[in-house]
């Protein structure tokens, strides 16, 4: 026996379309809905005046109209706004930006410090110290960094390393890092963006958010993976 040819998709296709059709349209019948009675022409309603006469079928009624195919609807026009809207024009990135950005609409509090003719911010999230700052050769780069309070004991070393590892792997930003201390090693979390060509300041207030929130998640998520004996 020769196996069965498969129907062309253009055939699939059509049927089913036809199937959906006939579903709609014998859909009142099938939910219990009484098949219209037929009325009788003295049931017809008497003739409005401007009713136009090829619509009146052969018994003096009303003739149903006919539906057109070629009938579609209509998209509504979009709303026109009263006013366009203004597009924030990219600016460079210099402190200046930075320091108004996050003490004024994002309302955190930073002061600016100086150390050999060059100067960042300095602030605490979730009591971690960060830095805020444009690095030295690299004009329009945000770089924000934030550390450990205080250094982990020198026997934790691998470990802290190893999660650090491991958050760097799995994970875009930020970069995680250990330094090594007199004290102990300690972590930092650094978000490095290059911001050259220009930033507006819903972006510029975007990358700030997603850096500070992003250095304390790692700062708090790094650490040994026993507790110390």
């Amino acid at each position: 026996m020769m196996p069965r040819r498969r129907p062309r998709l253009s055939r699939l296709i059509a049927r089913l379309l036809s199937k959906e059709r006939d579903s709609r349209a014998q859909a009142p019948r099938a939910a219990g809905h009484p098949r219209p009675r037929a009325r009788r022409i003295s049931e017809e309603p008497a003739a409005r005046t401007g009713d136009d006469p090829a619509r009146m079928d052969a018994q003096g009624g009303l003739a149903r109209p006919q539906a057109r195919a070629d009938r579609r609807p209509v998209a509504p026009e979009p709303a026109q706004d009263s006013a366009p809207t203004a597009i924030e024009a990219p600016l460079p990135l210099d402190l200046d930006r930075i320091e108004t950005m996050l003490t004024g609409p994002m309302g955190y509090a930073v002061r600016q410090h100086s150390e050999e003719g060059h100067s960042c911010l300095l602030g605490t999230w979730d009591e971690f110290p960060f830095v805020i700052e444009i690095p030295q050769g690299h004009e329009g780069w945000l770089l924000v960094s934030g550390d450990w309070q205080e250094p982990a004991p020198a026997s934790q070393r691998d470990e802290i390393a190893s999660s650090a590892n491991d958050w760097n792997r799995d994970k875009f930003f930020p970069t995680v890092g250990v330094l090594d201390g007199p004290m102990g090693p300690r972590v930092r979390a650094t978000y490095m963006v290059d911001l050259n060509s220009g930033i507006t300041d819903t972006q510029l207030r975007l990358h700030l958010n997603t850096a500070l929130s992003s250095c304390t998640q790692a700062l708090s998520a790094v650490g040994p993976l026993l507790p110390e004996i």
